[in-house]
């Protein structure tokens, strides 16, 4: 009878692999792959804007936990469907250079790719289907939507860096997580916890902010000075608790370790 989960030795020989995977993707593929995963994570932003705007304000921060519970389902669609994000690809694919079984030109090939599609994902739903289609452009839709553009581009450059550490500790275990199980609904509940707890955290991740800023922009909200702040802070951020603090902790104990 086939396990439903691998052990954590296993997992970390099993992320190394999909490391591989994915740096030996095609451009096209990742091009499509990136592309969509910025899609459905901005799709989760708009249904997070338009639910936490439905909240009464003096509910108080139940528009925190209702979001939160809301905005997971981006990650399950494109861990589940398809998709190369940014984030889980700095832990999953910097795993596979720490083995050694890639080059560093092949990962900074990978996340390059992928950070350009997934901004391009990102900007195509914001000005189509949040501010074209009149989605996020009027009432207490566009109040929200620039209170959360806002909330995000107005932190420091010290302060979004640290906010992405902590967001992407949890988004790569999300993804770890998703790994570990061999079931659909292990997998849906291994990435709903940890991208739960970075919402109420209320930490930063840099793809949903490439959809969150930019639609504050269109609303005439924020700037673009404020959103490529936001990016280098958050992005390097994200690749530090990603890829060097949960990708190097994991590779440390299960592949340095026990060599020692």
């Amino acid at each position: 009878m086939e396990k439903t989960s691998l052990q954590p030795g296993q997992l970390v020989d099993e992320t190394i692999n999909k490391g591989v995977a994915k740096a030996n993707l095609s451009t096209l593929s990742l091009a499509v792959l990136g592309f969509m995963a910025g899609v459905f994570i901005a799709l989760a932003g708009v249904a997070t804007i338009r639910v936490m705007a439905g909240i009464p304000a003096e509910l108080g921060s139940l528009a925190n936990y209702i979001g939160a519970i809301v905005f997971p389902f981006g990650l399950i669609c494109l861990l589940l469907a398809g998709g190369e994000l940014v984030t889980g690809n700095m832990m999953v694919v910097s795993m596979a250079l720490y083995a050694k079984k890639i080059t560093g030109k092949q990962w900074v090939r990978n996340i390059a790719i992928v950070t350009f599609f997934n901004l391009l994902g990102s900007l195509f739903v914001a000005y189509f289907f949040g501010y074209l289609s009149g989605t996020l452009t009027e009432g207490i839709f566009l109040e929200q939507a620039i209170s959360t553009s806002l909330g995000r581009s107005s932190a420091t450059w010290g302060q979004g860096f640290l906010s992405g550490i902590a967001c992407n500790i949890l988004v790569t275990t999300a993804v770890y997580l998703h790994f570990a199980s061999r079931d659909f609904i292990g997998k849906i509940v291994g990435i709903f916890l940890p991208i739960m707890g970075f919402v109420l955290g209320g930490y930063q991740h840099v793809v949903a902010n490439m959809f969150y800023i930019p639609m504050g922009i269109f609303l005439g909200g924020d700037t673009w000075a404020n959103f490529f702040k936001n990016m280098t802070s958050v992005w390097l951020g994200n690749l530090v608790g990603g890829g060097i603090i949960l990708a190097g902790a994991y590779f440390l104990a299960y592949k340095v370790g026990p060599k020692k």
